[in-house]
This record gives structure tokens, sequence and C-alpha cells, in this order.
């Protein structure tokens, strides 16, 4: 059976691009092996960065765990008002998400902190394709550009225990 050489061609760059924009790129201290860069694409791609505050008060440390289907990007500690951010290229058909468990003495949370269909469209999405979060005991408050305030407050997502 011979494949004609324009649909060989079509069925690689398919496979590049949707390996190139499930890539995450991590910007913290600790190193990420094998960290592929998303900035030398073929295509224009959308990049976004997520940043991660800690808004707890009292003094009170955060620890997090983010990760999307494909990115494992750790456990991680905030201390009261630091931050930390990762950047990654949405995937080709707009279902990007990732997803992280916050805790601190005595409560366990979890929040899809970047959903597509909600951060990427629509009246509230992230401004300057980067999305800032304060974490706040009850609940994430995003960055509005429009108001200047973290004014964007979600619930915790549903325990499922």
């Amino acid at each position: 059976m011979d494949i004609p050489k324009q649909y060989l061609s079509l069925f690689i760059l398919i496979i590049f691009i949707t390996t190139k924009l499930s890539q995450a790129d991590h910007k913290n201290d600790i190193p990420v092996p094998n960290d592929p860069s998303s900035t030398n694409s073929v295509f224009p791609t959308s990049k976004r960065t997520v940043e991660i505050n800690n808004d707890l008060g009292n003094q009170l440390t955060l620890l997090y765990h983010c990760k999307s289907k494909d990115d494992d990007l750790g456990n991680r500690t905030l201390q009261p008002g630091e931050s930390w951010s990762f950047s990654f290229g949405r995937q080709f058909f707009g279902r990007t998400l990732y997803f992280c468990s916050f805790s601190w003495p005595n409560e366990s949370h979890s929040f899809d902190i970047y959903k597509d269909h909600r951060d990427s469209g629509g009246d509230n999405k992230c401004e300057s394709d980067r999305c800032v979060w304060k974490i706040r005991r009850n609940g994430p408050c995003r960055f509005n550009d429009e108001t200047k305030q973290f004014d964007l407050c979600y619930p915790w997502n549903k325990s499922l225990y």
C-alpha cells in the first residue's frame, strides 16, 4: 500500500505540532529534568503563564502540588507573600487543564488553576496570556485586569471524599 508523500508529511506535521503544544515550561528555582522549551515552535502558539501567590495570612505556609494530564510540576512550598509561576503552550483544541492541591495546617483543598474555556475566553479571561492568582483560605482569587484587583474569586473544587 503506497501512502502519498503529501499525506505522510501532513501526518508528521500534525504529530510535531501536537507534541510541541502539550509541553510545559516551568519557571522556578528547581530545574526540571528534560524540560523542553516551547518557544521554538514552528507555528505561533498561545503561551500562557500561571502565577500563584500565597495570601493565606497569619504567617501560614502554603503547600501545593500542580499538574496536568501530561505534566507533574511536583510538590512545592510558598512562604507568606511568596509567589511561583509556570508557563505552557495551550493544547491545539483548547482543552488545556492544570489543577492543584493546596494545603496548610488542618486544611486541604483542590482547584483547577487553569481551565482553557474559563481563562482564555469570555468576559473574565486572563489578559496578556498571564493568569495571576492569590490563594486565600476561602478560595483562590484571580487578578481582574478591568478592576486591577483580585476580585475574580472561585470556590474550592468539591471534595471527592
